[in-house]
């Protein structure tokens, strides 16, 4: 079997993180949604889960989720609205590789600078840009604004905007349920476990690299 023959590259769509009811979020949905439309990039809404009150509320069209019974929370510092990240873009991983096509994971706080419509990099994740490179930070083939604190690993920093296709999705996947939760999911995505590339930019972070992720929705 030629398998790079089988294999489709054509995103089925982006998917907007977004929490309703909360104005900040329903706000910069917006702009997302506009940059979206204003390039020609297919999106759908996606409704995270919510864990600003302490708890994990799950939306109601993922009542029949299950793989929050599996994933396990290995670290005593990660905060409610943290996890509900995790599970929001766990659930979209589950959901890339149900339907077997490549989409792109916008957060709330995304904006499309050009459309993302061909997956080429199999067994991928796809960087899309950030707001440093958007005022002019270099471009390389691994994201390069995040490292651990001794420098040895690279991960993507802020998970605002990111491609997958159901190949990496289901290593992502994989490792996690392994693995379980052991640190916040930008970090998760780290390119000594798995490959991540960057081919210019296609959408940069409104907040300017300071995350509304954790202060104003999830």
């Amino acid at each position: 079997m030629n398998y790079l023959a089988s294999y489709d590259t054509n995103v089925e769509s982006a998917y907007i993180i977004t929490l309703p009811g909360d104005g900040t979020s329903e706000k910069l949905t917006q702009q997302c949604i506009q940059s979206c439309e204003a390039v020609g990039q297919p999106y759908k809404l996606f409704e995270a889960f919510n864990g600003r009150s302490g708890e994990i509320k799950v939306p109601d069209g993922l009542k029949d989720q299950t793989f929050i019974n599996f994933l396990r929370v290995h670290t005593s510092w990660i905060t409610p609205t943290q996890i509900a990240t995790f599970y929001s873009h766990f659930a979209l991983w589950c959901h890339c590789l149900s339907i077997d096509k490549p989409i792109v994971i916008l957060e709330h706080d995304a904006v499309m600078e050009r459309p993302y419509m061909f997956h080429k990099y199999l067994n991928n994740i796809v960087y899309l840009g950030s707001s440093e490179q958007k005022r002019g930070a270099e471009v390389i083939s691994i994201p390069p604004h995040g490292t651990d604190h001794n420098g040895l690993y690279r991960f993507i920093c802020r998970a605002h905007a990111y491609a997958i296709d159901p190949h990496i999705a289901k290593n992502m996947i994989s490792y996690v349920l392994q693995q379980g939760i052991t640190t916040t999911l930008d970090v998760i995505l780290r390119a000594d476990i798995f490959p991540i590339v960057q081919d210019g930019i296609y959408a940069y972070d409104k907040n300017h690299g300071l995350s509304t992720i954790h202060k104003t929705w999830l």
